[in-house]
């Protein structure tokens, strides 16, 4: 069985170790999102943890992690691998992966009402935005990167780096968007530039310059 290098970040390392779950081990992951707090009934996650680098003090932290990892058994099945792919040179955030598919589906106002409910989603209501989020995209064969995800949700509830992860799925949400309306067809084009040019756009009335706050 292949073993993480030496470089890998720890939540490299979970998504690697989630990925050598059997079967019974990922249904049980799976059910465990209908817990109280996800997580909650497969006690042994935290070993999955601590052979990932992580050793988790806060519960904050537990609850970021064992949601992801259940997120990730409700959408994955085992391939019998295991084996470690390399990393990309970048991550995309999860709200430019929604917003793909929000381009996909033509601005379809329900999938950016879902979004946008994700974003204001607290501790208590992030599992359920979450996975309505992520059965979406799974229904349209889309995965987010569940190593940038983890890292994502882990600052969910800190309030200066949670603000700033929500600011950044914003904006790579609408930039994903604004490709559409930025590449009109030779029928209307005229028009829609005429109209790019005296509207202001959804990305640029909303999101706050992405340098303000704490770096993560």
């Amino acid at each position: 069985m292949t073993t993480a290098t030496p470089t890998a970040t720890p939540f490299e390392r979970l998504v690697l170790n989630l990925s050598r779950l059997d079967r019974g081990q990922l249904a049980r992951l799976r059910r465990s999102l209908g817990d109280d707090t996800p997580g909650q009934s497969v006690p042994w996650l935290e070993g999955v943890f601590l052979r990932s680098g992580l050793n988790v003090t806060y519960d904050r932290q537990w609850r970021a992690l064992a949601l992801v990892s259940g997120l990730y058994a409700l959408v994955k099945r085992p391939d019998g691998t295991g084996e470690e792919t390399p990393a990309p040179e970048r991550r995309p955030s999860f709200g430019e992966t929604f917003g793909g598919l929000y381009l996909a589906q033509d601005q379809r106002p329900s999938t950016e009402k879902r979004f946008l409910s994700l974003l204001d989603a607290d501790a208590d209501g992030l599992p359920y935005a979450l996975r309505q989020a992520v059965t979406l995209l799974n229904a349209d064969s889309r995965t987010p990167d569940w190593v940038q995800l983890m890292e994502d949700v882990n600052w969910w509830e800190h309030d200066t780096a949670g603000e700033r992860v929500r600011k950044t799925w914003a904006r790579d949400f609408y930039r994903t968007a604004e490709r559409i309306s930025n590449t009109p067809d030779t029928e209307t084009g005229s028009a829609s530039q005429s109209t790019a040019a005296t509207q202001p756009t959804l990305f640029d009335a909303a999101v706050p310059d992405e340098d303000e706050g704490e770096r993560l």
